[in-house]
């Protein structure tokens, strides 16, 4: 039996997420901009329409555009819209793995059956109107039999058709003029050497033979050529892999050299940081802090971390001191970041007789769960060294 997948992509993501919590922007042409409101990283379709282009810096968009909406881009925001897809699409299948904040795929194989409907094309349709109903958000679905396939008819369903299914027996027939240089996964130099041996197309790659990808692009040149074909070489992994570092980082809209701003903004990102490594069960044995001056200039100093931990509770003295260390307030700063280092799991902890540690990642934990409630930021954590000493003191 063969599986099918489907591609879940978000329509321009980032500027989906700004009309969710701005209705009145809709039908205007709007921007996302990067860190530093450097340059346009999300178009609406308004903005594409009128000759806005991905990565137009600033300053040459607002010459050209002016009465576009240039907003700056909320990173924390979008990943918690991110996470309201990632749980609806858990409740409409039970396998999926997501691929980027705006993108997951999902194992389908015959679940059309499951709910009652006739075939994968209503499917798709389903699956789009359930994640509009549900977040707000508009997605192309693509549904094929690989990875790099839905990648194509998710392409396909962008051009207004909310949904596209590209069954097995239309596979040629689909893809025979589709650009290579628009197939997921083909960068620069494997653009240059297929161009090098006349494949221009991805109907080119089906006719050839697979050891001219094996030869020359070895194993990732093989899942080209069969994902193209239809073959699953890539099957929908649900597993999440533990990450072997966690950095958080934002930029700020303007520069500042404000100690109680900069300091509030570190801690914002401790919290992040150990919020992340609860969820996969992890612990820190480095604790780095970052700050990004005016210049670009880079300033940061580390701390081993030796009793490990995933609580920002026992890690704030540490972080305060880290900021205390880099920070002057004859710099202006562009952006702030925690990075938690040397990961390790929970399981592998060994316990000093010294420091209590219980209460205080039982604290945060409980602090996980009103937030998951009540949402981010209900409430928040100065700097809190001297009640840790004093807690300290008394064990």
């Amino acid at each position: 039996m063969k599986r099918i997948t489907a591609l879940a992509d978000c329509n321009n993501f980032f500027v989906s997420c700004e009309l969710l919590r701005n209705p009145s922007l809709k039908g205007r042409p709007v921007c996302v901009l990067s860190n530093c409101d450097g340059c346009i990283i999300s178009r609406s379709n308004e903005a594409k329409q009128i000759g806005i282009k991905m990565g137009m810096p600033l300053f040459v968009a607002k010459k050209e555009f002016p009465d576009a909406v240039y907003l700056s881009g909320n990173l924390q925001y979008y990943h918690e819209i991110s996470k309201k897809i990632q749980k609806a699409l858990r409740e409409f299948s039970p396998k999926i793995e997501v691929y980027s904040i705006d993108e997951a795929f999902l194992d389908v194989t015959n679940l059309y059956k499951t709910y009652g409907i006739k075939g994968y094309s209503e499917l798709g349709e389903m699956l789009h109107q359930f994640l509009y109903k549900n977040t707000g958000i508009p997605v192309s679905v693509g549904i094929a039999n690989s990875k790099i396939l839905c990648k194509i008819a998710a392409d396909k369903a962008k051009c207004g058709q909310n949904h596209y299914y590209i069954s097995f027996e239309n596979i040629e027939e689909e893809i025979s003029d589709y650009k290579i240089e628009d197939i997921w996964g083909i960068g620069r130099n494997t653009l240059a050497l297929l161009r090098s041996r006349g494949i221009y197309t991805a109907g080119d790659i089906l006719k050839m033979d697979k050891e001219f990808f094996q030869h020359y692009m070895g194993k990732r040149g093989l899942e080209l050529k069969f994902g193209l074909a239809g073959e699953d070489v890539l099957p929908v992994n649900s597993k999440e892999s533990k990450p072997k570092s966690i950095q958080k980082t934002s930029s700020f809209e303007k520069f500042t050299n404000s100690k109680e701003f900069l300091k509030k903004e570190i801690l914002l990102h401790l919290h992040n940081a150990c919020r992340k490594m609860r969820k996969y069960g992890l612990l820190t044995t480095q604790i780095t802090v970052m700050l990004r001056t005016k210049d670009f200039k880079i300033l940061y100093a580390s701390e081993i971390v030796e009793n490990a931990t995933g609580s920002e509770l026992l890690l704030n003295k540490k972080v305060i001191n880290l900021f205390e260390q880099i920070y002057t307030r004859d710099n202006l700063y562009r952006s702030t970041g925690v990075y938690a280092s040397g990961l390790k799991d929970e399981e592998a902890r060994q316990l000093s007789l010294f420091e209590n540690t219980a209460k205080f990642e039982k604290i945060a934990r409980l602090w996980d769960k009103i937030e998951s409630r009540y949402g981010r930021g209900v409430f928040s954590i100065g700097d809190c060294r001297n009640l840790i000493n004093l807690t300290q003191r008394k064990v």
